[in-house]
């Protein structure tokens, strides 16, 4: 009986010292994790020029497409590879628990994260959610 404990005790340590999580040093400034709930702040810092780095989506390692976007006067122009591919009017809605962003993005293959999708805004990090039958999220961080 005692080997099995021991035998129990040590693959317990074992999966224990092997579960930690690490978090990237881009993301140890607290600022960039402190997303603003008040509508004209969430307005003033959407503006500008953000890069996607990362996507969270129900496939295992989604690939991360070159794609920026460039929020100016209430369009969102977005660039992938280089090249303007869309550009589309939107409005920023308070819900009840964060906001949503409006858009007039026409469905294509190539602009889901611009159509209609959740969004947190902080001074340097943006994620946009979109719902539906493949949920996912975009993580993208202000280059400008």
């Amino acid at each position: 009986m005692k080997p099995v404990l021991t035998k129990l005790l040590l693959l317990f340590l074992l999966i224990a010292a092997g579960c930690h999580h690490t978090v990237p040093p881009e993301q140890n400034d607290p600022g960039d994790l402190t997303y603003t709930d008040d509508l004209s702040q969430a307005q003033q810092w959407f503006e500008g020029k953000w890069k996607l780095t990362a996507v969270t989506a129900m496939v295992p390692n989604p690939p991360v497409p070159n794609v920026q976007l460039i929020v100016s006067n209430n369009q969102i122009t977005v660039i992938q590879e280089g090249k303007q591919t869309d550009r589309v009017h939107f409005e920023i809605i308070k819900t009840t628990s964060t906001f949503q962003l409006k858009t007039d993005a026409q469905p294509r293959e190539d602009n889901w994260y611009v159509r209609n999708p959740g969004l947190l805004v902080s001074s340097n990090r943006l994620f946009l959610n979109t719902e539906g039958s493949d949920p996912s999220t975009f993580r993208f961080k202000r280059i400008e």
